[in-house]
């Protein structure tokens, strides 16, 4: 599929998605509050290193789900950079979260609007398959970190299971997938980062990052 097809329908199907996006995905049926995966969430940002001053991207965000998290552990002068392709994840995202430490961005991975060196830290949860390519977007991150910032890669499932399931979910994420672990590793390497830590396990994936001091 041409990559700039690819993309379109990436972005329609997330903007289609984005009202019910966090029901769908972190709500467990019947629940009033959106916890399904508290435990995990709590093992994603025990890895993460956040000081109450950083400035963090926030990339692929959607509608959201890391923003109340993040913000529980900044101060007055932190800030989130929430940036994603789709409008409507970002208007949705904006809607739920009216906090004046939060910059929302409509953006691609591969034009960030934001100046190099200028982010202690990224979470890049639950959306690297969709990124075209990956290499490019790899370093398009690695580009706005200060030195011995760091990169959080994560999802809350192994990478056979999400290329399972995108091999089998809506034609516009059904060719996305998240490499080996040879093939990430070489990503971060070609990127200038450094892996600190990595996880595989059947719902839990992770590799943190970090750029040299």
């Amino acid at each position: 599929m041409h990559q700039h097809t690819a993309i379109k329908r990436q972005k329609a199907f997330f903007n289609a998605h984005a009202e019910k996006w966090m029901d769908m995905w972190y709500k467990t049926p019947g629940a009033k509050r959106r916890r399904r995966f508290e435990r995990k969430f709590r093992r994603l940002f025990a890895l993460a290193s956040l000081k109450k001053n950083d400035i963090i991207l926030d990339i692929g965000c959607g509608s959201g789900v890391l923003v109340p998290r993040i913000l529980r552990r900044l101060g007055p002068a932190g800030r989130i950079h929430e940036v994603d392709c789709a409008d409507k994840m970002i208007e949705v995202n904006r809607r739920l979260h009216p906090d004046p430490r939060i910059r929302f961005h409509v953006a691609d991975v591969n034009a960030l609007p934001l100046p190099d060196k200028s982010c202690n830290g990224i979470f890049c949860f639950s959306c690297f398959p969709h990124f075209q390519d990956k290499l490019r977007a790899m370093r398009a991150m690695s580009a706005v970190l200060k030195k011995g910032g760091w990169l959080l890669l994560a999802h809350f499932d192994s990478p056979e299971a999400l290329n399972h399931r995108h091999a089998h979910s809506h034609m516009a994420v059904k060719h996305d997938r998240m490499p080996d672990e040879t093939g990430m590793r070489s990503l971060f390497a070609k990127a200038g980062l450094t892996i600190i830590r990595h996880a595989n396990e059947k719902g839990f994936y992770a590799f943190l990052a970090k750029t040299l001091p």
